[in-house]
């Protein structure tokens, strides 16, 4: 996901890969030698086809190999029948033990195997970020404070987002009052959440995406979620101030 405003720093946030234990020795005997490289889908998959064309020249794991190979099915060496089958619930597979298998299912289940990152990069981060899985989320929750709405922004910081920045811009996007609430943690870390009068959890989000270009992967809105009157920004209630750069 790529999102783009004038002005506004690119943010992009991407998958990539590393290899697993099982699936190390096929991309060392590729010359892919550092396992905790970050790797594209382009460049995993260049990995596998390199190898099973080095295997159809007669190469074997350590020769060069020629073309890609065009066969039907590709045949199952001991590498990649490893990377594909080796340990966990894959072991188990019934096509465990197969001597070849058609290129799209061999390229479906390699990338399957494969842990698989988020990598978050651009905006206001001085340099990438890698998160197993999911990218971290910036939390939006509401809540009742003595008979008023209150909409909280938490978890700026994993993107580098001040939080007293960010609250004085949003008291004019909202025009609402807005402060940070800081809390120590047991850790020592001092958590600092941005609260906003109101419901304003769908025009924060706007911002978030118009200001700092933060796509809905990189943001959980958990009053949206909520059922029932009281939690979520109606749709008609709009914050005229946010502005697209």
């Amino acid at each position: 996901t790529v999102v783009t405003r004038s002005s506004v720093p690119l943010l992009r946030v991407t998958t990539v890969y590393r290899p697993s234990d099982a699936m190390k020795p096929l991309f060392r005997a590729r010359g892919a030698t550092d396992g905790r490289a970050f790797l594209d889908e382009a460049q995993v998959l260049a990995i596998l086809e390199a190898h099973v064309a080095a295997v159809s020249a007669g190469g074997g794991a350590e020769g060069g190999g020629g073309g890609q190979s065009s066969h039907s099915a590709w045949v199952l060496d001991p590498l990649l029948s490893d990377a594909l089958f080796r340990g966990g619930e894959a072991a188990k597979d019934p096509q465990a033990g197969a001597a070849s298998m058609p290129p799209k299912e061999v390229r479906r289940r390699f990338l399957k195997r494969l842990e698989q990152w988020t990598r978050v990069s651009g905006g206001a981060l001085e340099k990438p970020m890698h998160a197993r899985g999911e990218p971290p989320k910036v939390v939006l929750t509401t809540e009742q404070r003595r008979g008023h709405s209150v909409t909280c922004v938490a978890e700026l910081a994993a993107y580098s987002i001040d939080p007293y920045t960010a609250a004085r811009e949003l008291a004019g996007v909202c025009g609402a009052t807005a402060n940070v609430e800081e809390e120590a943690l047991k850790s020592g870390v001092q958590k600092r959440v941005v609260s906003v009068q109101g419901l304003w959890d769908r025009s924060i989000t706007e911002w978030l995406a118009a200001k700092h270009g933060l796509p809905p992967s990189c943001v959980e809105n958990r009053a949206a979620a909520m059922k029932g009157p009281g939690h979520a920004q109606k749709k008609e209630k709009k914050a005229t101030n946010v502005r697209r750069a």
